[in-house]
């Protein structure tokens, strides 16, 4: 039984047009490894994110930010990340940690799960080995010159996670410094900050998100980065963890 979209398919013709056909023929000449996952996956053109995702099983793209990239590389890129999740099986690993409510143990210690982090080494995993492919990287995608195509994604996260880890120790050190010497002052900002906050909040119309994962559930306000993934919020599930965001 295959698994159900979470996107409906509005321009099935894009699989046809010459840019998708020249940018497969690229991704074949230089990484064909990403070329064959592509050809072996659905990809579903949704104008309902705002660049691409992937749910471990389908290909959303974005017709528009498609074709509106300057190149087939870019392309190429494009169609080879999000099948590069797909290869390491992120969505799914992603799914895991997060029911089981913890990355890993180390030293009896439970290492938390942040989707977003573990994305962010996942992404900077993956582009490394696209542009180490000869690929063209798209504006705007996930960098990291500590990690090359050659790192375990789970020991990225555990660097990133430590990284974070240390500086908000450090900052936490400064701060309770700061506020031995201004307690009466933090006193009279938080009255009138805090009720700005909460009514802009309310009256916004800013995305919900994830409850687990904290992926983005408003198509309008997704991040701009190739490899968000997010539902809209008429679904019942978010398609990055899996877990049901029905109220």
């Amino acid at each position: 039984m295959k698994a159900i979209p979470h996107f409906q398919n509005e321009r099935p013709e894009m699989s046809e047009h010459e840019d998708f056909s020249a940018a497969m023929i690229t991704l074949s000449a230089v990484a064909r490894v990403y070329w064959r996952m592509v050809i072996m996956h659905d990809v579903i053109w949704t104008y309902r994110l705002p660049t691409a995702a992937t749910d471990g099983v389908y290909i959303y793209v974005n017709p528009n930010f498609f074709l509106g990239l300057p190149n087939h590389s870019q392309r190429a890129f494009l169609l080879g990340h999000e099948v590069g999740h797909i290869v390491l099986r992120h969505p799914q690993r992603g799914k895991v940690f997060r029911t089981r409510g913890f990355f890993r143990i180390i030293d009896g210690i439970k290492i938390a799960f942040d989707h977003r982090r573990y994305n962010e080494a996942a992404d900077a995993v993956i582009n490394a080995d696209l542009i180490a492919h000869g690929l063209e990287v798209i504006d705007g995608a996930i960098l990291d010159d500590r990690f090359t195509r050659d790192h375990l994604v789970d020991e990225a996260y555990l660097e990133l996670t430590e990284e974070l880890e240390q500086e908000a120790g450090e900052q936490e050190g400064e701060e309770e410094g700061e506020g031995e010497e201004s307690d009466g002052e933090a006193g009279e900002g938080s009255g009138s900050g805090e009720g700005e906050g909460e009514g802009e909040g309310e009256g916004s119309g800013e995305c919900e998100s994830c409850p687990d994962c904290g992926a983005p559930i408003s198509a309008s306000e997704l991040p701009s980065e190739a490899s968000a993934s997010a539902a809209p919020s008429g679904t019942d599930s978010c398609p990055t963890c899996g877990n049901d965001t029905a109220a």
